[in-house]
């Protein structure tokens, strides 16, 4: 009887450690980060399976196109947005690790959020979005949350369960102010190997995320202002599978309103990518300093990327890349023109 219950303990214990895969502040993006995902099709997408030691296979999902995740220096941004976002000493709650592309929004046909950055901070407790750079009614401006966005409590881990909400309210011009309510539930519901179509992760965990968003607009032209008119916004689910050592999701579905609005994963794979029409060669392979490009295309860009798709080097053509300071192992370069990507793969001497 006592070999049994050993053993059971033993078996309860390794599951135990297996559950305990953490994310913390060092698994996200830095400043000038780059990813490249695949964009999939959202026809027979499931996200009902979630739990402890689950075996996620998601390996049939089809390749529609390619996107990229880029993570740029609040600097690059325009400089009307950074008044609160690249402001350490004023507004240091507000001082932001790095930009990305934000989403527009059109709210009751009077309000047009254009050419958005969302504005991101690390911390050791979360990841914040703090507030946003945008041109509203076309006119640039900087929107600081006033209760910041938090998108990620820290560390994540199986089991946590959180709930937060942020406000913003910015002023419109010629008609008044836009506002925004966000209640962001943040839930580690799953953990367990994740399959997709460019490789199997043997320990990832499952974050969904469900986003409720109501909009307010406050007209004040003319003698007597309307008074405001809001609008709930179709609630949002996201389902993010995360793994350790890579800076990004591995695996990504948006719901809107119970329907699968979008796919991506990161995806480097060469059996997922039309091969261009040009020629692109290169030499030597496996290489340990300098890679020479032979290639008929002109106008296109070169990116070598590591195995997580994470992009290390993104560059014009030329006739030879310097690999001396990639550390050992394998890599992908990548020629992109405006028909599509060629990838190959080579090793690092």
């Amino acid at each position: 009887m006592l070999k049994i219950t050993v053993f059971t303990f033993l078996l309860l214990l390794i599951f135990s450690l297996q559950a305990q895969i953490t994310i913390t502040k060092s698994n996200f993006p830095s400043n000038g980060d780059e990813y490249i995902y695949s964009k999939a099709s959202t026809t027979g997408v499931s996200t009902a399976q979630t739990g402890t030691n689950q075996t996620w296979d998601y390996s049939t999902l089809s390749h529609n196109a390619f996107d990229t995740a880029k993570y740029v220096a609040v600097t690059s941004t325009p400089i009307a947005y950074q008044f609160y976002f690249n402001n350490g000493f004023m507004y240091p709650n507000y001082k932001a690790n790095y930009a990305i592309k934000g989403k527009e929004i059109n709210a009751f046909n009077q309000v047009n959020i254009t050419e958005v950055f969302d504005f991101h901070k690390k911390n050791n407790n979360s990841i914040e979005m703090v507030g946003f750079g945008a041109n509203i009614n076309g006119v640039p401006a900087s929107i600081k949350y006033d209760t910041i966005d938090q998108l990620y409590p820290l560390p994540l881990t199986y089991g946590v369960n959180d709930s937060t909400s942020a406000y913003y309210l910015l002023d419109v011009p010629n008609l008044g102010a836009y506002g925004q309510w966000i209640r962001r539930k943040v839930e580690v519901d799953g953990w367990g190997s994740l399959t997709t179509p460019y490789q199997t992760y043997n320990e990832a965990i499952r974050v969904k995320t469900t986003l409720y968003q109501r909009d307010t607009l406050k007209v004040n032209q003319g003698q007597f202002p309307l008074p405001g008119v809001t609008f709930n916004r179709p609630v949002q689910t996201t389902y993010e599978w995360f793994v350790v050592g890579v800076g990004v999701p591995v695996l990504s579905i948006t719901e809107q309103a119970g329907t699968v609005s979008n796919v991506k994963y990161i995806d480097v794979n060469t059996s997922s990518i039309e091969e261009l029409n040009v020629e692109f060669s290169f030499y030597p392979n496996p290489a340990s300093d300098v890679i020479q490009i032979q290639t008929t295309e002109k106008n296109g860009t070169l990116f070598i990327v590591d195995l997580n798709g994470k992009v290390i080097l993104k560059t014009n053509i030329k006739s030879n890349i310097a690999i001396s300071h990639l550390s050992k192992g394998t890599y992908f370069i990548l020629l992109e023109n405006k028909k599509g990507r060629l990838v190959k793969q080579f090793e690092k001497l």
